[in-house]
């Protein structure tokens, strides 16, 4: 019975998901703080909070897939050449 065997790449691979999430929940946490931080005095009657919320979510789901793909190319060239049999 003759085996085949193949050249394989190993390598680890960056989740985009979880980053992504991370990211929009700190921009969220970054919003809240930022808003309530905010003087009373200088506060207008529109809630600011809700459009700081949507602008630093989605900044921060931004910067998640930027940390993602970084990661992604770093893991790619550490990825490491192995044999492997097909059985």
């Amino acid at each position: 019975m003759a085996k085949n065997t193949q050249e394989v790449r190993i390598r680890r691979s960056a989740k985009f998901l979880p980053f992504m999430i991370t990211g929009a929940v700190l921009g969220v946490i970054a919003a809240v703080v930022v808003g309530l931080s905010i003087p009373e005095e200088q506060r207008t009657a529109q809630p600011i909070i809700t459009y700081l919320i949507a602008y630093f979510a989605g900044i921060g789901f931004v910067i998640g897939i930027v940390v993602a793909l970084i990661l992604e190319r770093i893991f790619v060239s550490r990825a490491k050449r192995a044999e492997a049999t097909k059985l």
